[in-house]
């Protein structure tokens, strides 16, 4: 199998080269092409990554390519990863939402908007390219907004699922909770991208663990820090983090607000930092230091993760409190490899997974985004949700479930009407589309602002 990544100057290449290796054997990978606009990105992470990739599996042939097309040529799967604009445009965007008083973060609301307008593009040029040159090949997009870029390609006639790896991060907790393993328990997840529910889930032997887990209050604490316990018990079910946005949107933009950088400017820093110190330190043949300053930026990203929304993050400056550079940082150059190692997976592990089922060669369950079918009662067949589906050899089958709780259904249904709003805005270029889509969206509080957010965001 040749796999092309497009988008590989992101800065996790090094988890999806370690995941590409942990997965080459089943997946028979004999090259990894890897293709970005911004070469130099790709140049700085590259020693990193094939250091990691060497310490979990076969490392197979990679190739740097000059151009997409080639990168593209002959590929069985690819994976888009792109972000035109980079961290610049995210900073703005988000940026631009909060002067407006609405919710700036880059996949939900107006910023998502925003990127989506930038990636479809790129992404369904991409796409053509792939299926031109191999009409088999299985596109895997990680481009977000992953559900609404998916659902621009299916309009076009291009066939995509869309992956995300927050959509089964639930089933993996509770089932891990149980002492279970993730992939062997059956699940239930419904409702788009960053706006879906576990609903179910069950052992191997057939027994309910989401029942008990929502029952441990610690658990619950512990594993989804955005969300009362006794909500969550109440529900029956729990959300992905991003429903913290739809579920308390005052508190999420009051932290917003009250931090003097927005997510995307402190990771514009971080990652110019980060890229600057672990190229320099690789061109100087200290890849054990790069590996060092790598694993450092990669906690101090986790560790702030979704707390620009709920008022938690400590140092909300550029940097996020990371090491100066030469390794002297939380990690050595001793543990930072076995630190690395051990958190591959995460979305560049799905991807993998999904490549190993769509072969043949590890038929799954899994969460994805795909066209409905049915699947998700109360939406339109041909809009792409973010459902259990079984994946094999065939294809990709969404499940078919009972009906949303409907509280849920009328949360997703004006989501989804925005997005289709959105797709027909990205794919014709027009203002006033762009202006219906936003004043559609539940985090646009008027038509007045979705107006004023057109201009602000350059739609």
């Amino acid at each position: 199998m040749k796999l092309a990544i497009v988008g590989a100057g992101s800065t996790r290449l090094p988890l999806m080269l370690g995941s590409v290796a942990a997965a080459s054997a089943r997946l028979r990978l004999r090259e990894v092409s890897l293709y970005d606009v911004r070469p130099d990105r790709m140049s700085a992470l590259l020693p990193v990554g094939l250091a990691l990739a060497a310490e979990c599996g076969p490392v197979p042939a990679v190739r740097v390519h000059a151009s997409p097309e080639s990168c593209l040529e002959g590929a069985d799967a690819v994976v888009l990863t792109v972000r035109p604009g980079f961290e610049e445009a995210r900073a703005r965007d988000e940026r631009a939402c909060l002067e407006l008083g609405v919710i700036g973060q880059e996949t939900t609301g107006p910023a998502g908007l925003a990127f989506a307008a930038r990636s479809i593009p790129v992404v369904a040029a991409c796409a053509r390219a792939a299926l031109a040159s191999n009409p088999a090949c299985v596109i895997a997009v990680f481009t977000n907004p992953a559900g609404l870029v998916t659902q621009a390609l299916h309009a076009l006639g291009l066939p995509a699922v869309g992956v995300c790896d927050s959509a089964d991060v639930a089933c993996r907790k509770v089932a891990r909770r149980a002492g279970a393993e993730p992939a062997a328990c059956d699940f239930e997840v419904s409702g788009l991208n960053h706006l879906s529910w576990t609903r179910a889930v069950r052992g191997p032997d057939g027994a309910d663990l989401l029942g008990p887990a929502l029952a441990d209050d610690a658990f619950l604490a512990s594993a989804f820090p955005a969300f009362r316990a006794e909500n969550l018990r109440a529900a029956g079910r729990i959300p992905v983090e991003y429903l913290w946005y739809f579920a308390d949107p005052g508190a999420a933009l009051t932290a917003l607000l009250a931090e003097p950088w927005t997510r995307g400017e402190a990771l514009l820093e971080a990652n110019r930092r980060m890229l600057g110190d672990v190229g320099r330190l690789a061109d100087q043949g200290q890849v054990g230091l790069a590996i060092a300053v790598y694993a450092d930026w990669l906690a101090a990203r986790h560790a702030s993760y979704m707390k620009y929304a709920m008022g938690g993050v400590e140092d909300g400056g550029p940097g996020l409190g990371l090491g100066d550079g030469h390794g002297d940082g939380a990690f050595n150059e001793s543990d930072a490899l076995g630190s690395l190692k051990a958190q591959v997976g995460g979305y560049a592990e799905v991807a993998m997974d999904l490549l190993a089922a769509r072969s043949g060669a590890v038929p799954r369950l899994m969460a994805l985004n795909v066209p409905n079918g049915g699947a998700v009662p109360g939406l339109d067949d041909d809009d792409v949700v973010e459902c259990d589906c079984e994946v094999d050899a065939e294809g990709v089958r969404p499940r078919p479930r009972g009906p949303m709780p409907a509280e849920d259904l009328a949360l997703v249904s004006r989501v989804k009407e925005y997005e289709r709003l959105a797709v027909r805005a990205v794919l014709t270029g027009s203002s006033a589309l762009f202006e219906d889509a936003l004043a559609a969206h539940p985090l646009v509080p008027s038509r007045e602002v979705a107006g004023r957010l057109v201009g602000a965001l350059g739609l």
